[in-house]
């Protein structure tokens, strides 16, 4: 199998150790619907493209990424979206596979990739889209490329929010396209292209509906974390910059608490935030099976009618959003 090029391949070259870290930005898993772009500019034209190619794409505003002002976003060896593609790099890696046009085989680009910007100055909305991409692997070992995947990254402006955003997608040998286990999905921080040397990795591990963080660094070893599966039709990725003013950053600042984290009937939760929220109860399969308000104060939210395992509770405003993990006995 071919060990797909990205700026996290690397660094597997070299391995890594596992270890516990607090990533740079807060994560939020959100349930929507996946909308092709429409009237969207084509990046690579009619033509095919390879898992090695690289492009850089106009923004249309000014985005921070990895403390980097960007106004073009470089998609880096078909999997990773990234401040550049030479020279010491941040960025989001969106699947950990080596992903091909399935035109490859002809002339004319079956997998085209687009992107549009779009709202008003202040609150724009980048959205670039890998649509209908094939697998290096299939047309390696086969001879065939029928299995596919659709994906977006999504850049706001002003808040400097990415979400990675993952359409309907066919996999039919997963075990020939994730040779670690499953897919690297995460943020990889001050990587050097060139000598494959890094800062630090963060990579989501576990169930993909409510994946944990984990981060990779040296010296050489190969326990890497992955995703347990292939993110779902309508999965999003929300990364929100830990130094915003956002949710995140009132949680952090412990003007949010939620518990018990072991719980039999009832979950409280004490907003000090003098701001209400919305709120929804989310189970492992990422189900919503309750949801409502969460007013200034104390709150009580009934959970007895809930079966025993793990849940996520989703706290949301106007200005992003936090999941809080609990278990029901």
């Amino acid at each position: 199998m071919k060990q797909y090029l990205t700026i996290i391949a690397a660094a597997l070259t070299l391995g890594y150790s596992s270890v516990k870290a607090q990533m740079p930005y807060t994560l939020t898993v959100q349930n929507q619907a996946y909308a092709p772009l429409t009237g969207a500019t084509s990046v690579n034209g009619t033509k095919p493209w390879t898992d090695t190619s690289n492009f850089s794409v106009p923004i249309g505003f000014n985005f921070k990424m990895g403390g980097k002002t960007i106004t073009r976003l470089s998609l880096a060896n078909m999997a990773t979206f990234a401040t550049d593609t030479t020279g010491t790099i941040s960025g989001f890696d969106f699947i950990g596979t080596s992903l091909i046009d399935r035109g490859i085989k002809g002339t004319t680009s079956k997998s085209p990739i687009r992107y549009s910007t779009t709202g008003t100055a202040g609150s724009r909305i980048f959205k670039l889209e890998l649509f209908n991409a094939g697998f290096y692997d299939e047309d390696a070992t086969y001879n065939t490329l029928n299995d596919s995947v659709n994906l977006q990254v999504w850049l706001y402006e002003g808040t400097d929010v990415v979400e990675l955003r993952y359409g309907t997608s066919k996999i039919s040998n997963y075990s020939d396209y994730f040779f670690i286990g499953g897919p690297l999905v995460g943020y990889s921080k001050n990587v050097k292209t060139e000598s494959g040397d890094f800062e630090k990795i963060y990579l989501l591990k576990g169930n993909p509906t409510v994946p944990t963080i984990d981060s990779v660094s040296m010296p050489p070893s190969m326990n890497i974390p992955h995703l347990s599966a292939y993110p779902a039709n309508g999965t999003v990725y929300r990364f929100a910059p830990k130094t915003t003013t956002g949710i995140a950053g009132v949680l952090e600042a412990d003007n949010i608490k939620v518990f018990p984290t072991l719980c039999t009937d009832k979950l409280m939760v004490v907003n000090k935030n003098q701001q209400e929220m919305q709120y929804q109860i989310i189970s492992l399969s990422g189900s919503v099976l309750a949801k409502g308000n969460i007013a200034n104060g104390y709150n009580t939210l009934e959970v007895s009618n809930l079966p025993a395992g793990m849940y996520a509770l989703t706290l949301m405003d106007n200005r992003g959003q936090a999941t809080y993990k609990f278990a029901k006995q």
